[in-house]
C-alpha cells in the first residue's frame, strides 16, 4: 500500500510507503492521499494529523513523472483508478498535496532524509513541520530546465520570504534542516530517532486544546492569505466569534476557574 493510515486517540497518522519508487507521488498514491485527507475531515474525533515516511533515508522523491506525465500528456489512456481520477479534476494534484484543502485540522510533517521537489511542495502545504537533523530539502526543477507548478512559487515566499524562496527555487541546490529552521520554515529540528516522538508530542499538545478553536484557526490561516488588512480583520471576527460563543469556550473558562483540565467535546 502506498499510503499507511492509522488513527490513535485524536491523532491520525499518514505514512508514505512506496520504497520501490522512493515515495514518488504517482497517480494512485496521490488518490490515496486525497482519500485520507477527506476521511480526516469527516471524522470529528481527529484533531491533528502527522504526515511521515516509512522508507529509510527519504521522505519523498517528488512527483512520479514516469506514471503521471504519460497520462497528463495523453500518451496513453488512464487505466488505474488513480490515473482516471488524475484527469477528472485539474485541481486534483493540488488537493492531494494540500495546496487546496478542505481539511481544517493541523497537519504536522515529520521529515527525515531527502525531501525533494513535489515532496517538498507537499510539506509546504502542511501547517507545522518537524525535521530530523539529516533532512535535506531541494527544489531542482530549474536544473532540468522546467518550472515547478505544485505551489512552491506561491507558498514558499510566504513561508521564508521572497529572496530566500528565490534562492531555493533558482539554485536548485540542497538546503539542510538547520538552514530551513534558521529561515523559519521548520518548527523544530531533532535527532533522527526522536523525530516521530517530537511530531506526535506536538500533535498531542494541539489535540488536547479546544477542537473548535484549533479548526477555526487552521481554516483562517488559509483564508487570510492575500487579503487586505481590513478584510482580514473582519474575517478574523467572522471566524472567531462562533468559537467564542461555543460550548468549548464555556468549558475552557469553567475549567480554568475550577483549576482542572478542560473536557472538550
Amino acid at each position: 500500500m502506498g499510503v499507511e493510515f492509522t488513527k490513535e486517540g485524536h491523532i491520525a497518522r499518514i505514512g508514505l510507503n512506496t520504497p520501490e519508487t522512493k515515495n514518488a507521488l504517482g497517480p494512485d498514491t496521490l488518490l490515496d492521499l486525497f482519500k485520507v485527507w477527506e476521511e480526516c475531515q469527516r471524522d470529528d474525533a481527529v484533531r491533528a494529523v502527522v504526515l511521515y515516511s516509512s522508507v529509510p533515508d527519504i521522505f519523498c522523491s517528488g512527483m512520479d513523472l514516469r506514471t503521471a506525465i504519460p497520462i497528463l500528456t495523453g500518451v496513453r489512456k488512464p487505466e488505474t483508478e488513480g490515473e482516471k481520477w488524475l484527469l477528472s479534476d485539474n485541481r486534483a494534484v493540488s488537493r492531494a498535496m494540500l495546496k487546496i484543502r478542505e481539511l481544517d485540522r493541523p497537519v504536522i510533517a515529520a521529515v527525515h532524509g531527502y525531501c525533494l521537489t513535489g515532496g517538498f511542495e507537499m510539506v509546504m502545504g502542511c501547517d507545522l513541520r518537524v525535521a530530523s537533523e539529516d533532512a535535506v530539502f531541494q527544489m531542482r526543477e530549474t536544473t532540468l530546465g522546467i518550472m515547478p507548478i505544485g505551489g512552491s512559487n506561491v507558498f514558499l515566499p510566504l513561508q521564508v520570504g521572497q529572496t530566500r524562496a528565490l534562492e531555493i527555487l533558482l539554485t536548485g541546490g540542497n538546503f539542510s534542516a538547520a538552514k530551513l529552521y534558521e529561515w523559519g520554515f521548520l518548527n523544530r529540528v531533532v535527532k533522527r530517532e526522536k523525530l516521530m516522538d517530537e511530531a506526535l508530542s506536538l500533535a498531542e499538545t494541539i489535540a488536547n486544546n479546544g477542537p473548535r478553536s484549533v479548526r477555526a484557526m487552521v481554516s483562517f490561516s488559509r483564508r487570510i492569505q492575500g487579503k487586505p488588512l481590513l478584510e482580514a480583520l473582519d474575517l478574523e471576527v467572522e471566524v472567531g466569534m462562533p468559537v467564542f460563543m461555543s460550548d468549548d469556550a464555556r468549558e475552557g473558562v469553567r475549567a480554568q476557574k475550577e483549576k482542572r483540565k478542560p473536557k472538550f467535546k
